[in-house]
């Protein structure tokens, strides 16, 4: 696990470390789960081998520890189901595009349950509205090209 603090010395991003088997072909994969307490309802989840980064609510992974969990995302656009494999120590996280499930990876639950607790410690269920800087959210909207 890796943190990046502010002059303050406060936490502002931790990446924690996720092994990762493919349940398809038993490959292994190194990936790195990032939270930004700026950004604190989603993670970023990083898969070696990859092609992009899966952006999901946490609250989806930690549901995903004791029942099945899903982030819902627009046909274009990567989605994650999540949920307990049948043999109870391990996690199964599935990347989607759209309807298709483009892969499913098996990961330690109790290692996905301690760094999403970690998490939760920077930032607690509830106060995520209070660490989002609306102003940035803001001009970042404006600036944006519109069609």
């Amino acid at each position: 696990m890796t943190s990046r603090m502010d002059k303050t010395g406060k936490t502002v991003e931790r990446a924690c470390y996720l092994p990762l088997w493919d349940e398809a072909t038993e490959e292994f994969h190194n990936a790195w789960l990032t939270y930004r307490v700026d950004n604190p309802f989603f993670v970023h989840l990083e898969i070696e081998d990859w092609p992009a980064a899966v952006v999901a609510p946490r609250a989806v992974l930690l549901d995903g520890l004791d029942m099945a969990a899903e982030c819902l995302s627009k046909p274009d656009r990567t989605g994650l189901r999540v949920r307990p494999a049948a043999d109870n120590r391990n996690v199964l996280l599935g990347i989607t595009q759209g309807d298709l499930l483009l892969g499913v990876f098996r990961c330690p639950a109790d290692l996905l349950a301690t760094h999403l607790t970690g998490l939760y410690e920077l930032v607690q269920e509830g106060e995520e509205m209070d660490r989002i800087d609306w102003d940035s959210v803001i001009a970042d909207l404006l600036s944006r090209d519109r069609p």
